[in-house]
């Protein structure tokens, strides 16, 4: 069977080609314009310039603009937005730590590869060109808004309650001094299941921000559970990607992560409220 365009499809590619220039503009990188005819049959039959359909259908029908882009994933995390799902990825997307599919975490490959952060290039588009052949890793996502995946895959020696059955009190101090030596033992993931109220988990976030952003050195949550009401059940876990962890003075527990990510369980749907570059963090445990 022949796969030469018809001279129909010649007309609606050069016409639609022109409507895409004027009205949107260059392909983004990261479209792949040969992978998004042959998952969809009905674009190539149809002849439209593939972009142009990806931001006029496509979106709305879940297409997938590469085979590393998963168009329904992303746009759960990013909400409604003015740019289809590809431009708003390269333009405000990588930089706010969301991911582009499970398969692929931005934060996490920028952690990993920090000559990539350092060149200003866009992850994706760094690991499809560059980095999947020379061998590099991509991390899996831990942000599906559908489903909890925070605590997927952790031993329970790794998932932390704060309060314990220690006491009421614990602080939380996010810091950059802590020492590589402090931390000698590894685990893929950490999770603090946390019981804070609404004004603790709204401060908590604030302080993941701020942190990540380089504006503080050092920012503690002291928390006191029997100073006043707080929710019956854990109301938010904190999950360290990639840690490092070590006992400190005084019984604090010290750890360093390439990752953090606040999820919030109060909703029906749990969701990310949080997420934070690698850094330092002390817990400590106020023993009555």
């Amino acid at each position: 069977m022949s796969t030469k365009p018809t001279p129909r499809q010649r007309i609606v590619a050069s016409v639609t080609k022109a409507i895409r220039r004027l009205t949107i503009g260059r392909v983004p990188r990261l479209f792949d314009a040969d992978f998004y005819r042959a998952t969809y049959p009905d674009v190539a039959r149809s002849g439209v310039d593939p972009y142009l359909h990806y931001v006029r259908r496509g979106v709305g029908l879940a297409y997938d603009p590469n085979a590393d882009f998963d168009t329904a994933f992303y746009r759960r995390q990013s909400g409604p937005a003015r740019l289809d799902p590809i431009r708003h990825y390269l333009r405000a997307g990588a930089a706010a730590g969301l991911d582009p599919s499970p398969a692929f975490s931005t934060l996490m490959y920028l952690a990993r590869y920090p000559d990539v952060g350092r060149a200003g290039i866009n992850p994706l588009l760094h690991y499809r060109q560059d980095g999947r052949p020379e061998g590099r890793i991509a991390a899996p996502s831990a942000s599906d808004p559908d489903q909890w995946v925070a605590l997927a895959g952790v031993r329970a020696a790794h998932r932390w309650d704060y309060p314990s059955q220690r006491g009421p009190r614990f602080a939380l101090t996010l810091r950059r001094d802590v020492p590589v030596t402090a931390c000698p033992d590894h685990a893929p993931r950490i999770c603090l299941v946390l019981t804070l109220d609404g004004a603790e988990t709204a401060a908590l976030v604030e302080s993941i921000e701020g942190f990540s952003q380089g504006a503080q050195d050092a920012v503690t949550l002291d928390v006191d559970t029997a100073a006043r009401p707080h929710p019956p059940r854990p109301t938010a876990i904190l999950a360290l990607e990639h840690c490092f962890h070590g006992p400190g003075a005084d019984g604090t527990v010290l750890l360093r992560y390439a990752e953090a990510r606040l999820w919030d369980l109060v909703p029906e749907r749990p969701h990310l409220r949080a997420i934070g570059r690698g850094g330092g963090l002390s817990v400590r445990e106020t023993v009555p």
